[in-house]
């Protein structure tokens, strides 16, 4: 037994040490390679969250709100400052909801816009060698991480960085590739304002036909464990329609999105402040997804949202 202890303690020394040489040889040697790339833009978001010490309006969501919103416009009507912290929706729902913990305070109000509430997301992070790009060498942000998450970000660990030590040993790191996934892309709000008309894509095609969405037991149990820990920073937590593709081909009607509405708001404890079918849009206002907006689609959703937000406050004011 003891003998076992021994090779076991031995094994695990030798792990964390060559743990600790790789990463030490990835600060000193491979540096950061994705300053410029488009997940780069999650550390100006960050930084923008943390400086707005006010009552503020943070939208938490994936990219369907970094291609889908207007924010200086929302803050223009609504009078309060807009972080809009949307990103990528392979870093999974519960990232997003914990890029927020970094600044909420008394009195903001943290809108969420998730494009999944379903079984088809287990609230695990969807692609971990992304998120290991996101935060780069910025270590100070691996709290953003759960203890779940662990597992993932050890075994995806050496392929980040085999693609980090070919962008710096191939001279391709931290370029800017311009268009709509770089940096440069987004304006001082987190908004995506670089829309190529190049990447315009036709939606009316039955490959874009998705299933009706749905509410999970477990995405149900998250935001309301996100709700309890909002409202404990004396924020209020509010859920809002995601622009949601309706077309010739959509297996859904709009009586789906009714059901769905209303099993969300059951399952949930914080306000829903969206009616679900007024977000149906056709074809043409989307981009190149099925969760990004033209910038005509981008006008529409923001006077929804803008819209939504505003009743919501004045039935909060009268209650």
């Amino acid at each position: 037994m003891k003998l076992f202890l021994q090779k076991t303690g031995l094994l695990l020394f030798l792990v964390a040490s060559a743990l600790l040489l790789t990463v030490t040889a990835k600060f000193l040697f491979v540096g950061s390679q994705y300053n410029q790339n488009y997940q780069a833009a999650f550390l100006d978001k960050i930084e923008r969250l943390k400086s707005i010490d006010e009552p503020k309006i943070i939208l938490v969501g994936n990219s369907n709100l970094s291609f889908g919103i207007d924010s200086q416009k929302l803050q223009d009507s609504m009078g309060m400052p807009v972080v809009n912290l949307g990103l990528h929706g392979g870093l999974g729902n519960a990232f997003h909801r914990n890029m927020a913990k970094y600044n909420i305070r008394k009195d903001d109000i943290v809108v969420l816009c998730q494009t999944s509430y379903g079984d088809d997301d287990d609230d695990e992070i969807h692609d971990y060698t992304l998120a290991w790009i996101t935060i780069d060498n910025h270590l100070e942000y691996l709290g953003i991480f759960r203890p779940e998450d662990y597992a993932g970000l050890l075994s995806s660990y050496p392929t980040y960085l085999k693609k980090a030590l070919y962008l710096r040993i191939s001279h391709k790191g931290n370029l800017d590739y311009g268009g709509s996934y770089s940096r440069n892309a987004f304006n001082k709000y987190g908004d995506v304002i670089v829309k190529p008309a190049i990447s315009q894509l036709d939606f009316s095609r039955s490959e874009y036909n998705y299933p009706p969405p749905t509410v999970s037991d477990q995405q149900a149990a998250a935001i309301n464990d996100y709700n309890r820990y909002v409202a404990s920073h004396g924020a209020e937590l509010v859920i809002a329609s995601y622009p949601i593709l309706f077309s010739d081909y959509s297996v859904y009607t709009n009586d789906d999105i009714i059901a769905f509405q209303k099993e969300l708001e059951e399952k949930t404890d914080c306000d829903l402040i969206s009616d679900f079918t007024d977000y149906l849009f056709p074809c043409e206002l989307f981009y190149n997804t099925n969760a990004h907006l033209t910038e005509e689609g981008t006008a529409i959703r923001t006077e929804l949202l803008i819209s939504d937000l505003k009743r919501w406050r004045s039935e909060k004011t009268k209650n």
